[in-house]
Protein backbone atom coordinates (compact mmCIF):
# COMPACT_ATOMS: atom_id res chain seq x y z
CA UNK A 1 0.00 0.00 0.00
CA UNK A 2 1.25 3.47 -0.87
CA UNK A 3 1.51 5.98 1.96
CA UNK A 4 -0.52 9.17 1.90
CA UNK A 5 2.53 11.40 1.41
CA UNK A 6 3.70 9.25 -1.49
CA UNK A 7 0.24 9.43 -3.09
CA UNK A 8 0.17 13.23 -2.72
CA UNK A 9 3.58 13.46 -4.35
CA UNK A 10 2.51 11.24 -7.25
CA UNK A 11 -0.73 13.21 -7.68
CA UNK A 12 1.26 16.45 -7.87
CA UNK A 13 3.64 14.90 -10.40
CA UNK A 14 0.73 13.75 -12.60
CA UNK A 15 -0.77 17.25 -12.44
CA UNK A 16 2.52 18.89 -13.40
CA UNK A 17 3.04 16.45 -16.29
CA UNK A 18 -0.50 17.17 -17.50
CA UNK A 19 0.09 20.92 -17.47
CA UNK A 20 3.50 20.48 -19.14
CA UNK A 21 2.12 18.33 -21.94
CA UNK A 22 -0.80 20.69 -22.53
CA UNK A 23 1.51 23.73 -22.66
CA UNK A 24 3.87 21.88 -25.03
CA UNK A 25 0.88 21.04 -27.23
CA UNK A 26 -0.26 24.67 -27.37
CA UNK A 27 3.25 25.82 -28.26
CA UNK A 28 3.68 23.12 -30.90
CA UNK A 29 0.24 23.70 -32.42
CA UNK A 30 0.78 27.47 -32.67
CA UNK A 31 3.94 26.81 -34.69
CA UNK A 32 2.42 24.14 -36.97
CA UNK A 33 -1.29 23.40 -36.58
CA UNK A 34 -1.05 20.09 -38.47
CA UNK A 35 1.69 18.77 -36.19
CA UNK A 36 1.33 15.17 -35.03
CA UNK A 37 3.62 15.89 -32.09
CA UNK A 38 1.34 18.68 -30.90
CA UNK A 39 -1.71 16.44 -31.22
CA UNK A 40 0.04 13.70 -29.23
CA UNK A 41 1.05 16.15 -26.49
CA UNK A 42 -2.54 17.40 -26.29
CA UNK A 43 -4.00 13.90 -25.98
CA UNK A 44 -1.49 12.83 -23.35
CA UNK A 45 -2.01 16.07 -21.42
CA UNK A 46 -5.79 15.63 -21.40
CA UNK A 47 -5.50 11.99 -20.35
CA UNK A 48 -3.09 12.84 -17.53
CA UNK A 49 -5.49 15.59 -16.45
CA UNK A 50 -8.29 13.03 -16.24
CA UNK A 51 -6.04 10.73 -14.19
CA UNK A 52 -5.17 13.63 -11.90
CA UNK A 53 -8.86 14.28 -11.28
CA UNK A 54 -9.58 10.71 -10.17
CA UNK A 55 -6.54 10.24 -7.92
CA UNK A 56 -7.22 10.50 -4.18
CA UNK A 57 -6.71 13.81 -2.43
CA UNK A 58 -6.41 14.70 1.28
CA UNK A 59 -10.12 15.32 1.73
CA UNK A 60 -11.56 12.57 -0.51
CA UNK A 61 -10.77 8.98 -1.53
CA UNK A 62 -10.02 7.86 -5.05
CA UNK A 63 -12.87 8.28 -7.51
CA UNK A 64 -13.12 4.52 -8.09
CA UNK A 65 -13.08 3.60 -4.37
CA UNK A 66 -16.88 3.25 -4.12
CA UNK A 67 -17.58 1.82 -7.60
CA UNK A 68 -19.02 -1.70 -7.60
CA UNK A 69 -17.97 -4.38 -10.08
CA UNK A 70 -21.56 -4.43 -11.39
CA UNK A 71 -21.30 -0.75 -12.33
CA UNK A 72 -18.04 -1.34 -14.19
CA UNK A 73 -19.60 -4.28 -16.03
CA UNK A 74 -22.66 -2.22 -16.97
CA UNK A 75 -20.48 0.60 -18.31
CA UNK A 76 -18.45 -1.84 -20.42
CA UNK A 77 -21.60 -3.46 -21.84
CA UNK A 78 -23.14 -0.04 -22.61
CA UNK A 79 -19.94 1.07 -24.34
CA UNK A 80 -20.01 -2.03 -26.53
CA UNK A 81 -23.72 -1.61 -27.33
CA UNK A 82 -23.48 2.12 -28.01
CA UNK A 83 -20.63 1.47 -30.41
CA UNK A 84 -23.23 -0.07 -32.72
CA UNK A 85 -25.73 2.76 -32.13
CA UNK A 86 -24.70 4.53 -35.33
CA UNK A 87 -26.23 1.66 -37.27
CA UNK A 88 -29.24 0.88 -35.07
CA UNK A 89 -30.42 4.45 -34.42
CA UNK A 90 -31.41 5.22 -38.04
CA UNK A 91 -33.04 1.78 -38.33
CA UNK A 92 -35.02 2.45 -35.13
CA UNK A 93 -36.09 5.94 -36.32
CA UNK A 94 -37.26 4.63 -39.71
CA UNK A 95 -39.11 1.75 -38.02
CA UNK A 96 -40.80 4.12 -35.57
CA UNK A 97 -41.90 6.42 -38.41
CA UNK A 98 -43.32 3.50 -40.40
CA UNK A 99 -45.09 2.21 -37.28
CA UNK A 100 -46.55 5.65 -36.57
CA UNK A 101 -47.81 6.03 -40.15
CA UNK A 102 -49.42 2.58 -40.49
CA UNK A 103 -50.89 2.36 -36.98
CA UNK A 104 -54.66 1.92 -36.68
CA UNK A 105 -56.49 5.21 -36.31
CA UNK A 106 -59.38 5.89 -33.94
CA UNK A 107 -62.64 6.84 -35.55
CA UNK A 108 -64.16 10.19 -34.63
CA UNK A 109 -67.28 8.78 -32.93
CA UNK A 110 -65.50 6.16 -30.80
Amino acid sequence: MISESEMRRKRALVGLLSIGCTVAAVIQLTIDFSSALGAAFLRVGLLLGAFWLVLPARDRPAAWARVSPWTVGLVVVLALVLQRARFFLPVFVVGALIGWIVRPRKKNGQ
